[in-house]
């Protein structure tokens, strides 16, 4: 049974190991000719050692159409991984939008989101807000997106993620109003090859608005086919001053094959 449970959260399941996800590079444009579409990228990893070690990382991105104007769409990623007879779901998120399309070249959108990442120390984070996403520049070539927004956020960490030797204990928590400035570039090069690079500014809506936390990211995608295809994706993180003592850098390089439907 509890199988069947970690095989639900992996089909329901797209890449961030961060406080930040990165919405642009998964951000569906609404097709209203489509109630379902979205994509699946699983990875596997197995190897025999003292115990067989299984692990199994898959990301997607769905969005329902509810109508030409209104859609919910969820981004989630859940890393699984088994050693011998214990099995656990490591770093992941869930991230869901409820979509209003007041112009085609326009909508916003509530969101909440759970990010956890163990191996870095973050045990929890809680977010929800209300984001905006506009297309300025829309040609067969280049797209150019950019929003702004603001969100509560709720961060819990403990020390696992610092650099040894420390002696640092126990657990820390923080409550916050953010804003969020983000932008997009989504090139199309020859007729199956896409580049996505974003940008991300989070910045707290008190006396540390000077300490913000930035991130960008690249993604390239190939389709070998109308729905299936392979992925590469560089993400960085930065954090001017983390609640607990982690390296403020943080880099993220992930690939794999994706399904679109």
């Amino acid at each position: 049974m509890k199988r069947f449970f970690y095989l639900f959260l992996l089909l329901f399941s797209m890449v961030g190991r961060s406080q930040i996800i990165f919405t642009e590079s998964m951000a569906t444009v609404i097709d209203t000719t489509r109630i379902l579409q979205g994509t699946i990228a699983p990875e596997f990893n197995f190897k025999t050692e003292k115990e067989n070690f299984f692990q199994l990382k898959n990301n997607a991105n769905i969005s329902f159409l509810i109508n030409k104007k209104k859609a919910i769409t969820f981004i989630n990623q859940v890393e699984m991984i088994q050693s011998g007879s214990q099995t656990n779901v490591n770093n992941g998120y869930i991230h869901g939008e409820y979509r209003y399309l007041f112009h085609k070249q326009a909508e916003v959108y509530p969101f909440f989101e759970s990010v956890w990442s163990p191996s870095r120390g973050l045990l929890l984070k809680l977010a929800g807000g209300l984001q905006s996403r506009f297309r300025i520049l829309h040609t067969e070539l280049l797209t150019w997106t950019t929003g702004v927004g603001a969100f509560w956020e709720y961060e819990k960490w403990n020390h696992n993620g610092v650099p040894e030797p420390h002696t640092f204990t126990g657990e820390k928590q923080q409550r916050s109003i953010k804003s969020q400035l983000y932008s997009g570039f989504h090139f199309r090069f020859a007729e199956k090859w896409r580049l996505t690079a974003s940008a991300y500014l989070h910045n707290r809506l008190d006396s540390n608005i000077v300490n913000p936390r930035w991130a960008m990211a690249l993604d390239l995608k190939h389709n070998v086919t109308e729905h299936f295809g392979v992925w590469l994706s560089y993400q960085y993180i930065y954090h001017t001053r983390p609640i607990v003592p982690v390296k403020k850098g943080y880099t993220v390089f992930t690939g794999g094959v994706f399904l679109s439907f």
